[in-house]
């Protein structure tokens, strides 16, 4: 009995079944019922503590609604999402206060998510007021201070304002605010891709050493592929809401299984004039398939369309998670076809 605890698998830090988010549309005209927009379908996925879980894909593809839904910032339409155990959904009052500290956001805009009249040290030293009881003075400054010099900044930083500052200080900024309240779990939603490529590199060297640190969990939300590979321990694909494919980075990189994560792959620069000929050569192959072929029909995979390998099914059934060697998952008959000859 006691052996099988010892040996019992440790329970994921973040766990989200089965979620479902879907927003009702504006009727453009007043007797004309519009459609439904879903967001996010299906999507299941886990991340174990003090690691890093990189989610990628096209814009719209859902990845900021899950993000949104794990800091409680939108209700799911289905689904569950565990932090630590503990439905989200379910919480209230001190609870919910407590979930608000130890879940913590950094932006894509390092600029639009800092108050342009608030100085630096009320921007993160609210968040030691609210959720610490520090109020503004000697103490809370010098707890900021230290903040500041955990993320590569001096105390002179204390009375500036985001507009005297670079992008990448503002970002820094935004990371010394989420650190403030010591959170388990921060969701980074895009939080380089508005800086140079230079400070990009500093920023996530930044959350790497953090996460040694302090063993603090991520959610990274990306587009540059390069960059959540980097720092991700875990890689999930989405593609119109669906999360069409997940694994180790490593696998996801060198292996991908999805013909949307091949594509994406594709699309990648490298420095081999052959390759990126192959690699041009593969995306009109995209491209062609795209034009040519007809919209799913209702039910059916919505990759269909711009498959170069799609079958009648595809545009029937949208095909079920089905496990990949290697690890993860892919949503995908064709390679479910190859995984089973093999």
């Amino acid at each position: 009995m006691y052996g099988a605890t010892l040996n019992a698998p440790t329970p994921p830090f973040v766990e989200i079944e089965n979620l479902h988010v879907t927003f009702a549309a504006r009727r453009r005209l007043p007797w004309r019922q519009a459609a439904p927009m879903r967001a996010v379908r299906e999507a299941s996925l886990s991340i174990a503590a003090g690691t890093t879980f990189g989610l990628v894909g096209e814009s719209g593809s859902g990845k900021s609604t899950i993000a949104r839904a794990l800091l409680r910032l939108l209700e799911p339409t289905h689904g569950t999402i565990r932090v630590a155990g503990r439905a989200i959904a379910t919480l209230q009052g001190r609870e919910l206060l407590a979930y608000r500290r130890e879940v913590q956001a950094i932006f894509q805009d390092p600029y639009s998510a800092l108050n342009p009249a608030h100085t630096v040290g009320t921007i993160v030293g609210e968040l030691l007021t609210r959720h610490q009881g520090l109020r503004p003075g000697r103490q809370r400054d010098a707890s900021v201070s230290e903040l500041l010099g955990q993320v590569g900044l001096t105390p002179e930083y204390l009375h500036r304002l985001p507009r005297e500052l670079s992008g990448g200080q503002r970002q820094r900024i935004a990371i010394a605010r989420a650190l403030a309240v010591e959170p388990a779990l921060i969701v980074c939603d895009e939080p380089t891709s508005a800086l140079d490529v230079s400070i990009q590199g500093q920023v996530i060297n930044l959350l790497m050493d953090i996460q040694a640190q302090r063993g603090v969990t991520y959610l990274f939300i990306g587009h540059n592929l390069n960059v959540v590979r980097h720092i991700s321990n875990n890689i999930g694909v989405m593609y119109s809401g669906y999360l069409v494919e997940s694994g180790p980075a490593q696998r996801v990189y060198e292996e991908p299984a999805h013909p949307y994560t091949q594509m994406l792959l594709a699309a990648v620069p490298v420095p081999d004039v052959a390759a990126q000929r192959a690699r041009a050569a593969q995306r009109r192959q995209h491209d062609e398939a795209s034009t040519s072929a007809a919209s799913p029909a209702e039910g059916g995979c919505p990759f269909q369309p711009r498959c170069p390998e799609a079958r009648d099914i595809c545009h029937q059934v949208m095909p079920e998670a089905l496990p990949v060697i290697g690890g993860g998952m892919v949503r995908c008959h064709v390679a479910g076809e190859q995984s089973r000859r093999t």
